[in-house]
């Protein structure tokens, strides 16, 4: 599934040279490599997990990837054209603070793009009952209203909502 929301979230981002793009969650760096591969743009990935930002920035030497969380970018105000999550926002503690922060980092005029699982909501509200009856269970998968809201709280605009088969990707604009 994450290949697959991969390569749609590949075909409707528009990376131009210059750009500096941030992936959030970005894993192993493979995604980010994909999005920068074709283009003079510099890639920046955090992921919580030092192990695995080891391997990306083995794998990946020209990308900037560190260790960090998706609620504190410890990147400057204004930084980003580009700003990513690829099935992983649904594993965010505090998925409001992060859209705060990315729209923090993100450039006048830049865009957040989400990715993630389009589950109908039955199947959604199931797949959630452990983040509401386990309290350290934090995985939740946001309805794409909650997600726009979020963009609304943080002063995002120009919504876009794409789904196709099991994909949802959603993304907003820094206004100018």
């Amino acid at each position: 599934m994450k290949e697959a929301l991969r390569k749609e979230m590949i075909k409707k981002i528009c990376v131009r040279d210059g750009d500096k793009i941030l992936d959030v969650g970005c894993g192993d760096g493979t995604f980010l490599s994909e999005l920068t591969q074709w283009r003079d743009a510099e890639g920046y990935g955090t992921d919580p997990s030092e192990d695995i930002v080891r391997i990306a920035g083995d794998t990946y030497p020209k990308l900037h990837i560190e260790t960090g969380y998706s609620d504190l970018l410890a990147f400057n105000d204004d930084t980003f054209r580009i700003i990513t999550v690829c099935d992983d926002f649904h594993k965010f503690q505090h998925p409001e603070k992060f859209i705060q922060e990315a729209a923090r980092v993100l450039a006048p005029g830049g865009r957040l793009y989400i990715g993630e699982r389009a589950l109908p909501e039955f199947l959604r509200i199931v797949c959630n009952l452990p983040s509401y009856l386990i309290p350290s269970k934090k995985n939740k998968y946001h309805s794409t209203y909650e997600i726009l809201d979020y963009f609304k709280n943080a002063e995002l605009t120009k919504f876009r909502v794409y789904k196709k088969k099991r994909l949802l990707l959603v993304s907003a604009k820094k206004p100018l």
